[in-house]
């Protein structure tokens, strides 16, 4: 976890998304808290274990800034999953078909009922391209008032490939613009398999985007 952190803090003036799966650095929190980091907690992070399990059927075990819905199963269907959404201490987030949250009816309901909201746009693009997300959901959501963080990587409108961002990414350019209204952009790309210049170009991107707005 240290050494990751470092490594992404070297690309300048950017927080980080505490995310699962790397190997736990002892006292790691106190040193990103010492260091004045900026930090958000994200669906099984965990400083002591590499992962750590966020579901138990309807129950949240855990307690982070933003977290995936669970998959739908006929142990987690709609009904009680809708019930649990209104009462969960904790942002969802917008995902595919096959996961809550993950069909335009989903964030219709979503947003009726003014559940905060983690924007992915990668996640959006996906519902848009199996149609079942309309352009007019889309555009509710783009206004939507109550989205605490959104999330930005390429993919191909089929699979979460977390691909860097380029002038092409879909999305990007709202997401830098809600971003520029106050809300968290977290650049969900995986960066642990690019080069420290490919790392810097997606940075670099972001921040002339932010810039120009």
């Amino acid at each position: 976890m240290a050494s990751a952190a470092t490594e992404l803090l070297a690309l300048g003036d950017v927080g980080l998304q505490l995310t699962p799966g790397c190997v736990p650095t002892r006292g790691f929190d106190e040193q990103l808290t010492n260091a004045c980091v900026a930090v958000r907690t994200h669906h099984g992070y965990s400083p002591v274990a590499p992962r750590a399990q966020v579901w138990g059927g309807l129950t949240l075990l855990g307690d982070w800034q933003s977290v995936h819905p669970p998959k739908q199963t006929e142990l987690v269907e709609k009904r009680a999953f809708r019930e649990m959404a209104l009462r969960c201490p904790t942002v969802l987030e917008t995902m595919y078909p096959g996961y809550h949250l993950g069909t335009g009816d989903d964030l219709e309901w979503a947003m009726d009922s003014s559940l905060p909201l983690a924007v992915d746009v990668s996640h959006v693009f996906i519902q848009l391209s199996a149609g079942v997300m309309s352009t007019k959901t889309w555009a509710r959501l783009q206004e939507y008032d109550r989205i605490e963080e959104v999330h930005v990587s390429s993919n191909d409108g089929r699979r979460d490939l977390h691909h860097p961002v380029d002038g092409s990414t879909w999305g990007l350019d709202w997401a830098v613009a809600r971003s520029a209204a106050g809300v968290p952009l977290v650049l969900e790309s995986y960066l642990h398999r690019q080069s420290v210049d490919d790392r810097r170009r997606s940075v670099d991107l972001l921040r002339m985007a932010m810039a120009n707005q």
